[in-house]
């Protein structure tokens, strides 16, 4: 356990969304993190359906990728992240995590990429049954594109359903401190499921994407925080994490 404090930012879907990116970047330079941790869905929408690739969209897709991570980067954090299920499953730009752990600042990170169950034809999507099957390394982070199912962070914006993953779900009920998560985009917030503290960050592109972004803070004592930060409302909103299981953590909204 280190002696320091830590604090992580983490962006939600950029979908290389760049006045809400840039936005998003000015709080995140003013917070001086030791980490920046993107969920996924990086890049531009010219990815998108499988069947409609082209080597024209591969190549502005990369190129947008490429550019939110430097742009990232120049904030002189370290800056790791995950495919969403609109990215390739194969980006190969440094600081991927997904399917491994990486330790920063005396945090250990692991990825799991992609999405699911749902199946739409995007480049990045599995069954419920590969991410079962996945080995999740001891780690302090999960940071996953996928929300746990049956949350508030996997309720699309009318209500009407949960759209996240049973299997993420069990592998927070498993972790013993946080998981970040996006692809909901209006789904921003924070849950606690046993003795993790599970964080939507919300989207940055279309659809219901707005500039906002998550701060996870490990303390001394190893205890965390999360909050998330609407940067159009000025809302803020906290979150603790508790040791009672099954909690759905300490709500501490800001004024």
């Amino acid at each position: 356990m280190s002696n320091e404090a830590t604090t992580i930012a983490v962006i939600g879907d950029v979908h290389a969304h760049w006045k809400h990116l840039d936005f998003v970047l000015t709080r995140v330079a003013e917070a001086r993190v030791d980490l920046v941790l993107l969920v996924g869905d990086i890049g531009s929408h010219d990815l998108s359906f499988v069947r409609k690739r082209t080597p024209e969209k591969d190549a502005r897709y990369l190129a947008s990728v490429e550019e939110v991570l430097r742009r990232t980067r120049a904030l002189g954090a370290p800056v790791l992240y995950v495919p969403g299920n609109h990215d390739l499953p194969t980006l190969s730009f440094e600081g991927n995590v997904d399917g491994r752990v990486e330790t920063i600042a005396g945090l250990r990170v692991h990825g799991i990429g992609g999405a699911g169950p749902g199946r739409f034809g995007f480049a990045y999507e599995w069954e419920e049954e590969q991410i079962a099957a996945r080995v999740v390394p001891e780690c302090d982070l999960i940071l996953s594109h996928a929300p746990p199912a049956r949350t508030t962070l996997d309720l699309l914006e009318d209500k009407s359903r949960h759209v996240g993953s049973e299997s993420i779900r069990a592998i927070a009920a498993r972790h013993d401190g946080v998981l970040v998560c996006g692809h909901i985009h209006e789904a921003s917030g924070a849950e606690q499921i046993e003795r993790c503290l599970c964080l939507n960050v919300g989207g940055l592109g279309a659809p219901f994407g707005r500039a906002q972004v998550g701060f996870v803070r490990r303390d001394q004592a190893g205890e965390w925080e999360c909050t998330h930060a609407d940067l159009e409302s000025g809302r803020v909103r906290r979150w603790l994490r508790t040791w009672a299981p099954g909690s759905t953590g300490q709500r501490d909204p800001a004024p």
